[in-house]
């Protein structure tokens, strides 16, 4: 699928799915291979391993550059990721740009965020379905709501980064723990704002 650096938390190559599941749910490869980036930087940063994560961040924002959109959250996670190993690595100036590259891209990412399609959560028991059919306007504003208090999230994350306040630890684990099982839009969002940086004390 890709060159990416690996890290010791590989998943199976057997567990992933191929390129028509993933083009059946509106995905690409290369959006699937960020988030892997993404996760393992997570991971090696939670371990202590700066430079596997910095690796990985630098990997995945030059992914992020030929295949996202310039308003897609996941630049802006991208773009945040690198700025904090650059401002690491005592190069702040840099570190600095790629901050407000970041909050720029938050800041037109209004458009993206509105053009995810929101998840059918119900389940499959006939009631619920019924429900869910019945109220299916009440289920999109539910969702575009929680599609907008994570894109807020994002970038109030991002601007703490910036400003060097630190970061509420625990996204790593939030995101194992709520990321969707299937590749829906929703998805893409909540990979942006809970793989940012989270730099231990």
């Amino acid at each position: 699928m890709s060159d990416a650096p690996t890290s010791g938390g590989d998943r199976p190559e057997a567990a992933l799915p191929d390129a028509e599941a993933l083009a059946r749910a509106g995905w690409s490869e290369e959006e699937l291979t960020w988030e892997q980036i993404q996760e393992s930087a997570a991971e090696a940063l939670e371990a202590g391993d700066w430079r596997q994560a910095m690796s990985l961040w630098t990997f995945g924002l030059d992914l992020a550059r030929v295949s996202f959109e310039a308003s897609d959250p996941r630049l802006a996670a991208s773009l945040t990721n690198k700025a904090v190993a650059l401002r690491h690595d005592g190069k702040a100036a840099a570190a600095e740009k790629l901050f407000d590259e970041a909050l720029a891209v938050w800041a037109c990412s209004g458009p993206w965020v509105l053009g995810l399609a929101p998840e059918r959560r119900a389940r499959s028991s006939t009631f619920h379905l019924r429900l869910e059919r019945r109220h299916s306007r009440a289920y999109e504003q539910h969702a575009r709501a929680r599609f907008t208090a994570l894109a807020e999230q994002g970038q109030s994350d991002t601007k703490a980064l910036k400003e060097g306040v630190q970061m509420p630890r625990g996204a790593l684990g939030r995101w194992q723990k709520e990321r969707p099982a299937n590749y829906v839009d929703a998805r893409k969002l909540l990979a942006a704002v809970l793989l940012l940086a989270d730099p231990p004390k």
